[in-house]
């Protein structure tokens, strides 16, 4: 949550998946579409994982956004998400994630959802006031009801399981309770955090609805529905009511997915924990809100013709990206009688067809059927006592009606599997649950056997193998999971495996298997392998090497038994020290797993894979779906071209052009059973970096007795990291963890080096070195990160980073082979070593494949790299990389890995300066023991970099209107926004044109704590605003959003992003510039209490606690790396720099006449407000610094044409390197200055 404080941009998708729970292992998952953009690692295909339209417009913003800072950073997306209809393709485009054991804990969705970007919420430190239409429930008022009521209450609720009953973590201090509230059958998990009173933390809830596209009568009526939910019901019947009431509390957040036969709807706060034994008053308004989406939705006819637009644009927005088109094409596929094969999301065409009479009686329909109490599940995590939670939830969702049954797909399930296993083989096992929901197969013989041939529209290529198994849920599979050993294997990446093999014939970019969709009757296990040009031009070998493989699997079942053991032990560990997940996330998955019916109420937090045995006959028979005669063979080679003739077809929803052929009987035969085998395949050994010692440095000296029985201090989290080394080359941090007390530890690097970016050339070698680095270091350690032990090493223009992390007994060994193997390889490249010559080629073309695709992203995302490169002063543009790799420069002095291997050296031990941070289960000793380690490494060779070698970035500032005219001409005096750098799409498909509009607001130093705080406050207010005008009202484009952007050197912008396909870039400003008018009026309207409200929630965000250690780890050394390039006066970082910026925020609502005078009341706070925007952001300031990043869909080239000829207007980057010669920087000192009055070295 606070990764912006680092100051290292775009790194957003990455962390982001870290903190909601979604393992993704950079070394382990290689997507189409990872491309470095200097520090930024951009992981741009990240709609291929998550398949979600909603993840694509708000969540992709968080990386390229500058990843917004640890002051509440942007504001809450929007509320309506998407259809996240392909959800259950994790890692489409099927690129799925080996499914290693952590990926089977419970706590997150069964069926692996799609991700909606919420604003991280920020702990307030007072309590915020309902609005006056907010519902008055007694669990909030604070008053207390008789005995007499409380009886009848608990008579009305079924108690399913106590928390007694529950199996936890040992550090999950939160109470558990599963009840049925018996006035209409609802389901629901309660969670009380056990929060201590006057702390503040997240709240949430989550309603999972077994309802989703595959009920569609009409396409996208599912994904209509979700969007009309939010849009105001009979008790509350204002449109953003909902949002707006959430946003009150810490910046709080509401969104929804629609999957294949889900929908999922939930919501976060951030509040004040006042008394336990009460809800608090803000988880109550939201329940009761949540609550009237299932008791009276609206559905204004008013509404229809903007949410189908809405819809409409959202569609258009994934037609360009292959991961829609790819998904939708696997769906034209299968059977066209199963549900599978429907268009879920909808456009304006298939909603409105038939009329808004007829969609809107379908939708009525549709809520009618499905919405009922049986077919929804409620889960709840809040401050409150479980008899308070509880309390709530009666007077909230009791409203619902009574209605009962078996959920919808059991009910389904009970009715067809007689007939299915009746006419069932009685020489094999039966699994009853497969196409016993629709009747029919998804994927049935006619659709299998088949060889499918895409187009994509970015440079790709990849085989991707798809088998018809059983569904998950099925009983034969619950708690065998024999998938789970199989995808082990078969991504297994240690020597002798698949991806080893692929990878040292020069083949292999990635390679991943698991379940890539799971549907209630059906999957597809699928093992995708994206390929090298010299992969692609062998794919007939690379089947060959797969199916081998397979084979192999097959002739060695008698040995899955001891990798399933291992797999259960390492499950095991990872529940028990499991620390807790983020409220949101866990009430989304949890709700969702409530419909599990056969399962214990025992064991919902730990799922079966603890209790897992091996069943060698059921493995038998999922292994035996995997052969050529059950499979799809799925080629996508960007090499293709679309020829003419009937055996091409384009998919007529995304476009997608493909062919299909039937595979050939003999090779069927020889892939069925292989002649030979190749001789360098074999199955891996045991994990031996299991680690087995789990003590705890802060228990030594003590006896058990007292370890255990300690209370725990939460002021622990906020002592800082202390220097243990510090000198002018290295300075080390330690803190010992007393607190969280799990035997994870974390160790962090940064080496400080001017030579990384000294040239495109040397960026380059850097990251070569890189990607080979870390696909050399799987075979040393790859075990290791099974067993819960992780590493990255990245490279950014300052220098690299090192990061390990886990259990801390394998720690050391994982930090030695690191930085072992980071010198050796060095040496093994020098001379000359053939197999790394095929890497480095391998390298080398991968990256400057992955470059080149940058110009086929979002419009969005272009136009805000480019005003990167026009904002800061030192920064490489992507043509000269790419002509290093393969242009003028590339034939006049091609790139060889002996220069890689010299370059990439001087990098880490040339001229360096090192910071570090040792945080967890590690003592003093054990931290000195890295600094020794770290010293001989990297110091011992080097010599020390003085403080004018330091590499220093800094942002410049955008002209003024007086500026501007004397840099281009009177004619630009004129413009509010004198400065425009326009492009053009570079794919002529590309519908969709973009406007981001920057509004610089100072560096950090000028803005000071009162200026960043109300710099923050305008633009969390603004995001609503912006959204309901530009995007609601305007239906401007589904992409509309408002956030605080850092650039380097700590300058700070408010930049205000709009795409769509209704206009062009110079309409769509002249609107945002129209709205920023009409948001002027809104805060100048806005009473000071309401301003007061606003900036609590801010403050809220910024002072969230902690709750769990990575998290407290990443504060910290975000704070450390935010001094790494000071003076030695300014080095020191302020740990309490957060707390110190809320107190700029925070109204004190006790203070007497005589205090208001010194002290910060509403009418000050909203004065700093209007003085703040009339100076940075009014069109009519004099001291407004803009920029608009324009970029033009194709449509709209001669409007490109035309505006690019006019002054103030740049469109290359040649015309930025002229441009960059007028302009000044803007300063890099820190605002947390430790000495105000120190201004120079002493």
């Amino acid at each position: 949550k606070r990764w912006a404080s680092i100051g290292i941009q775009n790194i957003g998708l990455f962390i982001f998946c870290q903190q909601r729970k979604i393992h993704l292992n950079i070394g382990q998952l290689q997507t189409d579409r990872v491309h470095f953009c200097d520090s930024v690692l951009f992981i741009k295909n990240f709609k291929l994982s998550f398949v979600s339209s909603k993840f694509a417009s708000n969540l992709l913003l968080l990386s390229f956004s500058d990843m917004q800072r640890n002051m509440k950073l942007g504001s809450t997306p929007g509320r309506r998400g998407a259809v996240a209809m392909a959800t259950r393709v994790v890692f489409c485009s099927l690129m799925i994630v080996k499914a290693t054991p952590w990926m089977n804990l419970p706590v997150l969705p069964s069926r692996h959802r799609a991700l909606s970007f919420t604003s991280s919420s920020r702990k307030p430190l007072l309590q915020l006031q309902s609005t006056t239409e907010d519902v008055k429930l007694s669990s909030s008022s604070g008053t207390t009801t008789d005995k007499d009521n409380e009886a009848t209450m608990s008579a009305d609720v079924e108690i399913l399981a106590d928390d007694d009953i529950f199996l936890k973590p040992e550090r999950d201090g939160r109470q558990y309770r599963m009840i049925k509230l018996k006035q209409n059958n609802l389901k629901v998990l309660l969670v009380s955090d056990q929060m201590a009173e006057g702390d503040v933390g997240v709240e949430a809830a989550s309603v999972h609805v077994q309802a989703g596209h595959y009920d569609d009568t009409i396409p996208g009526l599912a994904h209509f529905h979700e969007h009309m939910l939010f849009l105001g019901t009979a008790k509350y019947p204002k449109e953003d009511e909902y949002e707006n009431y959430l946003t009150q509390y810490g910046g709080g957040s509401a969104n929804a997915y629609t999957d294949m036969e889900d929908t999922n709807y939930y919501f976060s706060i951030t509040t004040e924990n006042k008394d336990s034994s009460q809800t608090t008053e803000g988880l109550t308004g939201a329940l009761d809100r949540l609550a009237q989406f299932f008791i009276k939705p609206n559905f204004d006819p008013d509404a229809v013709d903007r949410e189908t637009r809405a819809i409409d644009s959202e569609y258009r927005n994934g037609k360009t990206s292959d991961s829609w088109r790819n998904y939708q094409a696997l769906k034209s596929f299968a059977n066209q009688s199963h549900p599978f094969a429907k268009f879920g999301c909808g456009n304006l065409e298939t909603l409105t067809s038939q009329g808004t009479d007829v969609l809107l009686k379908e939708l009525q329909n549709f809520w009618d059927t499905y919405y009922q109490s049986y077919n929804l599940r409620l889960a709840v995590v809040g401050h409150g006592s479980l008899d308070a939670l509880q309390k709530t939830v009666q007077e909230t969702f009791g409203g619902l009606p009574f209605s009962e049954g078996l959920p919808r797909y059991e009910q389904a399930i009970e009715a067809n599997k007689a007939a299915a296993t009746s006419t069932a083989a009685t020489d094999k096992l039966v699994f009853e649950h497969e196409g016993a929901v629709y009747g029919v197969h998804a994927f049935g013989p006619e659709q299998l056997g088949i060889v499918r041939s895409i187009v994509p529209l970015i440079e790709s290529r990849s085989v991707k193998v798809h088998f018809a198994v059983p569904p998950l849920d099925d009983p034969l599979l619950r708690d065998t999971r024999p998938y789970r050993v199989l995808s082990h294997l078969l991504g297994h990446e240690s020597p002798g495996s698949l991806h080893s093999l692929l990878n040292d014939e020069g083949y292999l970019n990635g390679l991943s298997s698991g379940i890539g969709i799971e549907s209630s009757d059906f999957s597809l296990f699928s093992i995708s392998i994206s390929l090298t040009p010299k992969g692609m031009a062998n794919k007939d070998k690379v089947l060959d090497l797969l199916f081998q493989w397979i084979a192999l699997l097959r002739q060695n079942q008698d040995q899955m038994g001891p990798y399933h053991d291992e797999m259960r032990q390492i499950s095991n560990m990872g529940f028990k020290f499991r620390e807790n997940s983020d409220p949101s996330d866990f009430c989304s998955g949890a709700a969702d797993l409530l419909f599990a019916e056969h399962a214990e109420p025992s064991e919902f937090l730990c799922g079966s894979s603890l209790k897992a045995e091996h069943d060698p006959v059921i493995t038998e028979a999922f292994l035996d779906r995997l052969r050529p005669e059950t499979s799809l063979i799925v080629i996508t080679n960007s090499d293709l071209k679309q020829e003419s003739g009937d055996e091409w077809t384009v998919e007529p929803w995304y476009g997608a052009p493909h062919k299909d052929e039937p595979m050939d009987p003999e090779q069927m035969k020889s892939w069925e059973s292989p002649p030979k085998f190749d001789e360098r395949l074999q199955l891996p050994e045991l994990n031996a970096y299991i680690p087995n010692d789990f003590t705890l440095r802060c228990d030594e000296g003590k006896d058990e007795e007292s370890s255990t029985s300690e209370p725990l201090d939460s002021s622990e989290i906020l002592v800082p990291p202390v220097p243990l080394v510090d000198n002018d080359r290295l300075r080390l941090w330690h803190k010992m963890d007393k607190y969280w007390r799990v035997p994870k530890a974390f160790i962090r690097l940064s080496i400080m080096s001017p030579d990384v970016y000294q040239s495109p050339r040397t960026m380059t070698y850097h990251r070569i070195f890189q990607r080979i680095l870390n696909d050399d270091l799987n075979s040393f350690v790859y075990d290791a990160s099974l067993a819960g032990c992780n590493y990255r090493v990245s490279c950014a223009p300052s220098g690299y980073r090192l990061s390990v992390n886990g259990y801390s007994q394998k720690l050391p060994f994982l930090l030695d082979t690191l930085t072992s193997r980071l010198f050796s390889l060095v040496d093994e490249m020098k001379a000359g070593d053939p197999a790394l010559k095929e890497k480095f080629d391998q390298a080398r073309e991968g990256l400057c494949r992955e470059t080149k695709n940058y110009r086929l992203d979002s419009p969005y995302e272009v136009a805000n790299y480019n005003s990167r490169l026009l904002m800061e002063e030192n920064v490489w543009y992507l043509d000269n990389y790419i002509d290093e790799m393969e242009g003028p420069s590339a034939e006049r002095a091609p790139l060889t890995m002996e220069e890689c291997a010299d370059v990439a050296k001087e990098g880490f031990s040339s001229r360096i300066k090192c910071e570090a941070l040792c945080m967890g289960n590690m003592n003093s000793e054990e931290a000195m023991s890295v600094a020794d380690l770290i010293s001989d490494k990297f110091l011992a060779s080097s010599r020390a970099l003085s403080d004018v070698e330091i590499p220093h970035y800094r942002s410049l500032k955008m002209p003024t209107r007086d500026e501007a005219s004397k840099i281009f001409g009177p004619k630009t005096g004129s413009k509010s926004t004198p400065l425009v750098y326009a492009d053009i799409a570079y794919s002529e498909s590309e519908e969709n044109s973009s406007v981001e509009l920057i509004l610089q607001a100072g560096s950090e130093l000028e803005m000071g704590y009162e200026g960043l705080a109300i710099f923050d406050l305008i633009t969390h207010i603004a995001y609503n605003s912006a959204y309901n005008q530009l995007r609601t009202v305007e239906q401007l484009g589904y992409i509309v959003s408002v956030s605080a952007r850092r650039t380097a050197g700590s300058a700070w912008s408010m930049t205000v992003i709009v795409q769509g396909s209704v206009a062009s870039p110079d309409k769509l400003e002249e609107r945002v510039e129209a709205w920023l008018q009409s948001f002027r009026k809104e805060l100048a309207e806005m009473t000071a209490e309401e301003i007061a409200s606003e900036a609590s929630a801010v403050a809220a965000q910024l002072l969230e606690s902690d709750t769990k250690l990575s998290q407290e780890v990443s504060a910290a050394w975000g704070e450390i790396l935010n001094t790494e390039d000071l003076t030695k006066s300014l080095r020191t970082p302020s740990f309490d720099r957060l707390e110190k910026l809320s107190k700029e925020l925070l109204v004190d609502e006790d203070c007497d006449e005589e205090e208001e005078k010194t002290g910060l009341t509403g009418d000050i706070l909203k004065g700093r407000v209007l003085t703040f925007f009339d100076k940075w952001f009014a069109a009519e300031s004099p001291d407004r610094r803009a920029l608009s990043a324009r970029l033009y869909s194709q449509k709209f080239q001669k409007e490109f044409e035309a505006v690019r000829n006019e002054p103030g207007v740049v469109s290359s980057f040649a015309d930025i390197r002229h441009l960059k010669q007028f302009l000044s920087s803007w300063p890099t000192a820190p605002y947390w200055r430790i000495d105000e009055s120190t201004l120079t070295e002493p």
